[in-house]
C-alpha cells in the first residue's frame, strides 16, 4: 500500500472518530451561548468512565450555575457544580475519575 492511500486511511478514520463530538457541540452550543457568561464560559472534553465526554462550564457571571456533563452520544449525564455542589456524575466523583482532554470552545 502507498504513502499517500495510508495518509489518506488516518486522515479518514482521525476525522471519523471526531464527528460525534463536533455533531454534538455543533447541535447544543447555539443554545449554550444564548445563555452562558459573556467571557469565561467552555466546552472542554474528558474520559471519563469509558467515554469521551464534553462539559459544559458556562462561566462565573452565575455563581450557582452548574456544568453539564454530556456523553458520547450528546445525552445529559448529570451537572457539576451549582448550589450543590454536585461532584458524582452517575454515582462516580467526577473530579477523581475524570481526565481532562482538551477546551473546544470557550468565550
Amino acid at each position: 500500500m502507498n504513502k499517500g492511500v495510508i495518509l489518506l486511511l488516518i486522515t479518514w478514520i482521525c476525522t471519523a472518530c471526531s464527528e460525534p463530538d463536533n455533531a454534538c457541540l455543533n447541535d447544543r452550543l447555539p443554545d449554550f451561548k444564548a445563555w452562558c457568561c459573556p467571557n469565561g464560559s467552555t466546552v472542554s472534553t474528558y474520559h471519563f468512565q469509558g467515554d469521551l465526554v464534553q462539559v459544559y462550564q458556562p462561566g462565573a457571571c452565575g455563581a450557582d450555575f452548574p456544568s453539564y456533563v454530556l456523553g458520547s452520544a450528546c445525552d445529559t449525564l448529570g451537572f457539576l457544580g451549582g448550589i450543590a455542589g454536585f461532584t458524582d456524575i452517575q454515582g462516580v466523583n467526577f473530579p477523581s475519575n475524570a481526565t481532562f482532554e482538551k477546551v473546544i470552545w470557550s468565550n
